[in-house]
């Protein structure tokens, strides 16, 4: 069973149980996954109509070509866990703005719902899990400065896609490098 399914299962079993919030983020994280299908059959869209030849009628007006695509083409697994950890994050820095303006009560319900959303996501890696790949990833890249970030980086969120949060991995990368002077 995909996420999707997953999610529209929860949501009925959620409004049988009458539990506002959880009904509440599960449609907010299936319209998202909506948008994303969209957004992917309006890039595949674009994409063909680029690559399409260009047809003139007789009256030397642009005809625009015929392109047929999957418009039910549903998102591949990876995109529906890119969608919501997209989602995640958004609560995730929401919480931090609200707590930086003194409203508490806003952020924890963020985190709740940051909650909800990540039970559909696979398990994020511990700090602990986390520290040995990145310093293995580093030394086989060959950095020896804080200087080699950058270099470093992309190689480390292309690894952990998914499993860490991006700030957390820019976080360890940073002491490991420091640490290497």
């Amino acid at each position: 069973m995909n996420i999707q399914e997953q999610l529209q299962q929860d949501l009925k079993t959620a409004m049988r149980a009458r539990e506002k919030l959880r009904v509440d983020v599960i449609r907010g994280a299936l319209a998202a996954l909506k948008n994303a299908q969209m957004a992917m059959i309006e890039a595949e869209y674009d994409q063909a109509l680029a690559a399409a030849p260009k047809v003139v009628d007789q009256a030397g007006q642009a005809v625009e070509p015929e392109i047929k695509l999957d418009r039910d083409r549903p998102l591949s697994e990876t995109a529906m866990q890119e969608t919501l950890a997209k989602e995640v994050k958004r609560r995730r820095d929401a919480v931090e703005l609200y707590r930086k303006g003194g409203r508490e009560d806003l952020a924890k319900q963020e985190e709740d719902e940051a909650a909800i959303l990540e039970g559909y996501l696979p398990r994020q890696l511990t700090s602990n899990e986390l520290r040995p790949l990145i310093e293995a990833a580093i030394g086989e890249l060959g950095a020896s400065s804080i200087a080699d970030l950058g270099k470093v980086m992309p190689a480390l969120m292309q690894q952990l896609k998914g499993r860490a949060d991006g700030r957390v991995i820019s976080q360890f990368a940073r002491e490991i490098l420091s640490q290497v002077n």
